[in-house]
């Protein structure tokens, strides 16, 4: 990385930690979106048809303690992200990130029209490794993961890694050490990301891990229901974290969820899920930890089926594990290859899972800088009403001014629909 100093005068460019092609599937006035709309909103979008730099959002917004109605292209975003002013293309890593957001739009675009009226859906494995590197990304571009590095929020033995991971590389800051990682690993292929020295340490590592214990299910809400989107949403993770050894942090996550439109949210789970039956007690650590088991025991987790171009034995087609790095032939006479496809079921899940999933995302939100993006705002009001009466992860916090907010709006808008109604005429048919 260059440590020239870019020739550049004060700049204010936004850049959205949520990309808009997701929140777009959240506008209310978006006609080309096939979800159903709150009716309440409808005539709202009249006057914004098909522009896509005015469509909006429903939000809540915690710190003004309002519902409103927000231009996407206002919300989830921060000034100056991923500006780069040590090299001469201060937007290189913006200029990245875009290259990466396009492909992954497009199998999100082809997943969520395939959900309309499909099934299941089958991805190459390029796309599939497209999809994949998004979502870890998506995980790593938030605000506190960068807050992290210019914060030093790290343990001991981890911050001695980062400085000298700084000097190695010649980095002038601990920010740039995550634009750094950002960037590489943006622009390196999937396949030698574990080994560029470029990514540090630590993170190389858990985009090893994340890509061979992982593996990605579809889970489809049903009609009555939809997902919520938060501030810090995408890529919450349900687990276990603590202390362990010499009193260093420790996290293990089950899942983690990324919520790609009201109906669907993409799912990485841990290979212990791989069987349908939760096998993380036959790790030899676990029982010694007493960590408690997921709260998503019991529901579906079935893994993609791969179709291998070049199959040497058909028999061994869906017994064979995949392994993400490796491109050799193995034993089974299988090589995996860019063509290779793997057809993923949408698995309609259960209301209380859908509650569940939003819970947890809800839980996981910066209780002053909540922001919540959402359709319906019954479905909300149902949704805090439950988060409060039935909570079962952590420390539950306090939407009660929400709750109040949405009750209000909701009993305003009934009586509006009365109003209405008295004034029909008697002989209206």
């Amino acid at each position: 990385m260059t440590t020239k100093k870019a020739k550049q005068g004060p700049l204010k460019e936004k850049h959205h930690y949520i990309p808009r092609f997701i929140l777009r599937n959240f506008a209310t006035n978006d006609y080309k979106r096939k979800f159903v709309m709150s009716p309440n909103y409808q005539h709202k979008a009249l006057s914004f048809k098909n522009n896509k730099n005015q469509l909006h959002l429903q939000t809540y917004k915690k710190e003004e303690n309002q519902l409103s109605v927000s231009l996407i292209k206002d919300t989830y975003e921060y000034s100056n992200m991923y500006i780069d002013l040590n090299n001469e293309k201060v937007m290189h890593v913006e200029k990245e990130l875009s290259v990466l957001e396009c492909k992954a739009s497009k199998v999100i675009r082809d997943i969520i029209e395939k959900s309309q009226n499909e099934k299941q859906i089958t991805l190459f494995r390029r796309d599939l490794y497209d999809l994949r590197k998004f979502l870890f990304v998506m995980d790593y571009r938030k605000p506190h993961r960068c807050t992290q590095f210019t914060k030093e929020k790290f343990d001991h033995p981890t911050w001695l890694k980062v400085k000298e991971f700084m000097r190695q590389c010649n980095l002038q800051s601990e920010r740039d050490v995550w634009l750094q990682n950002i960037f590489q690993i943006l622009k390196t292929p999937h396949k030698e990301i574990k080994d560029n020295p470029l990514v540090f340490e630590i993170d190389r590592d858990d985009y090893k891990q994340r890509m061979v214990d992982c593996f990605l299910v579809i889970w489809q809400a049903g009609e009555s229901d939809e997902f919520l989107m938060t501030n810090n949403g995408f890529g919450t993770f349900e687990g276990v974290s603590g202390k362990v050894v010499e009193g260093l942090p420790f996290q293990f996550p089950y899942h983690h969820f990324y919520v790609i439109s009201p109906k669907l949210v993409l799912v990485l789970c841990h290979s212990s899920f791989r069987g349908g039956i939760f096998e993380l007690d036959k790790l030899f650590w676990y029982e010694k930890m007493g960590f408690r088991r997921s709260l998503f025991d019991n529901d579906p987790h079935p893994p993609a089926t791969p179709n291998y171009v070049g199959k040497a034995d058909a028999s061994q087609n869906a017994q064979s594990f995949d392994m993400p790095f490796d491109s050799h032939m193995h034993e089974n006479g299988l090589k995996r290859v860019d063509n290779d496809t793997f057809t993923f079921l949408f698995v309609k899940i259960s209301s209380a899972t859908v509650n569940l999933v939003n819970s947890i995302i809800l839980n996981e939100t910066d209780e002053q800088d909540l922001v919540v993006s959402f359709i319906s705002p019954s479905y909300l009001y149902k949704t805090i009403v439950k988060y409060h009466k039935n909570h079962q992860v952590g420390t539950a916090q306090n939407f009660s001014n929400m709750k109040i907010k949405l009750f209000t709006a909701l009993n305003k808008t009934h009586e509006e629909d009365l109003s209405l109604r008295r004034n029909i005429p008697a002989d209206h048919s």
